[in-house]
């Protein structure tokens, strides 16, 4: 009966993982990924009596207290749309569901040995399916072979358009069935990177795999973290004097595929997208050669434009970290960033009117970002936007936890590791904690740093 249960457990889990993963679609307007958030909340608290014991912890209560106080406060004070209070239930349930799974998976993970290691073996055949389900659709999307319809709507201002599966000049990125590249990096690369870490036995097809799955993304996040693991592989390598080859291959595999990449338009010039370009597909094939375009150096470390803009707009508020409301965020932010471009369109307006006779909302033009004038912009980082969200007490509750953490455990040779899978999400552009996130991160804790037993470094 029990071994009955506990199966049925790790298939719930791996199903909810499976569903978090279908970012690009949607059922009656409900996106599947949603639904796999919730089956996973579902989950954990199923065996909520056996990690309760987790959620005792003074600085936890005691800093909710603190936390949830300013934000009743806006609810009740704030006129809301029956949509924007969707979104406000939406992302406390994301908070909610993301401590309750955190606290699940961690005793999981500790108290389970065999059923964890069972499951984990689950999800290492879940991470080999869907780095070839990345691969199929990186070829369907430039052959036009069949892919699922993505329906759910894209991520940048303009929601309401399609996703975005084409590039002319630049080489193809993998999207797996995420809406972005980025995204697909951030669920599936700590995700890989936990399972190598975890089983003793990861073969190389399973790192050649996941690796070719997480390069073709091509992605400056994907390779930015890389080279900060293959930095501490070194340092391991020079400390341990064994060398893991495995874990060089998913490395390098990165490393190649990312950097390198091809055309859509280059390798079928007569696909649907490049038909519309036919000029341009001329002047890229006139060559008759294949094309190989690489990534520079540089764009490892390039924080871009828009990230650029986020931090600025944090320096700017640690003057006054007052808690501004979770949906205020948003809002704030194109504040900031629409201010300057508001003050040239008046001027703009002023002294030659005819230029602003025709509204193109969805098209800037003169110096500025004209978008952000109409649709809200989203801060992209967990620490910006629970900072601005929850005020000055969100860093005290972060610091007293980091205090606590360090003063628990000592160096050890995986901590580091577990360090990057916290990092990887802290500077995701994801910019909400949900149960997916828990359950990597106490998964992660649970075997890297709670069961087992270290070497000091």
């Amino acid at each position: 009966m029990i071994k009955n249960k506990n199966q049925m457990l790790m298939n719930f889990i791996v199903l909810a993982i499976c569903l978090v993963f279908l970012d690009s679609y949607q059922i009656i307007n409900i996106p599947i990924s949603w639904i796999g958030q919730g089956l996973l909340m579902f989950t954990a608290l199923t065996g909520f009596k056996k990690f309760k014991y987790l959620l005792t912890s003074n600085v936890l209560k005691y800093g909710a207290i603190l936390i949830v106080l300013p934000q009743i406060y806006f609810i009740f004070n704030t006129i809301q749309s029956g949509e924007n209070l969707l979104y406000t239930v939406l992302r406390y349930f994301n908070i909610a569901s993301f401590v309750v799974v955190l606290a699940f998976s961690i005793n999981y993970s500790y108290e389970n040995k065999v059923n964890s290691e069972n499951l984990l073996k689950k999800i290492r055949l879940f991470c080999i399916f869907y780095s070839i389900i990345i691969i199929y659709i990186f070829g369907a999307q430039i052959f036009d072979l069949f892919e699922p319809l993505r329906n759910r709507a894209n991520t940048n201002l303009f929601g309401g358009s399609a996703q975005s599966i084409f590039w002319l000049s630049q080489p193809h990125r993998a999207m797996g069935t995420f809406r972005e590249p980025s995204f697909l990096v951030t669920f599936f690369y700590p995700l890989v990177l936990l399972i190598i870490k975890s089983l003793k036995k990861t073969d190389i097809f399973f790192c050649i795999l996941t690796g070719i799955g997480l390069g073709l993304t091509r992605s400056d996040y994907a390779r930015f973290f890389t080279v900060i693991v293959l930095i501490l592989f070194l340092y391991s390598l020079y400390t341990d004097k064994k060398i893991n080859f495995n874990f060089i291959l998913l490395m390098l595999s990165i490393l190649f595929f990312s950097t390198f990449g091809v055309l859509e338009c280059n390798l079928n010039p007569d696909s649907v997208e490049c038909a519309e370009y036919k000029n341009d597909v001329e002047n890229i094939n006139r060559s008759g050669k294949l094309k190989i375009k690489s990534n520079t150096v540089s764009s490892v470390v390039e924080i871009g434009t828009e990230r650029l803009n986020v931090i600025n707009y944090f320096y700017e508020s640690l003057g006054s970290l007052k808690p501004n409301g979770l949906n205020n965020v948003s809002q704030n932010f194109q504040t900031f960033e629409s201010t300057d471009i508001a003050n040239e369109m008046y001027l703009t307006n002023r002294t030659v009117p005819e230029y602003l006779l025709n509204r193109y909302s969805t098209k800037n033009f003169g110096t500025g970002n004209y978008s952000v004038l109409k649709y809200e912009l989203n801060v992209q980082n967990i620490i910006v936007f629970y900072t601005q969200g929850f005020g000055v007490v969100f860093v005290a509750l972060l610091f007293i936890l980091l205090i606590d953490f360090v003063t628990k455990h000592k160096l050890s040779k995986d901590l580091p590791y577990f360090m990057i899978i916290l990092l990887f999400f802290t500077i995701s552009p994801i910019e909400e904690l949900n149960a997916y996130y828990g359950l990597i991160i106490g998964l992660s804790y649970g075997q890297l740093i709670k069961g087992k037993q270290y070497d000091e470094v």
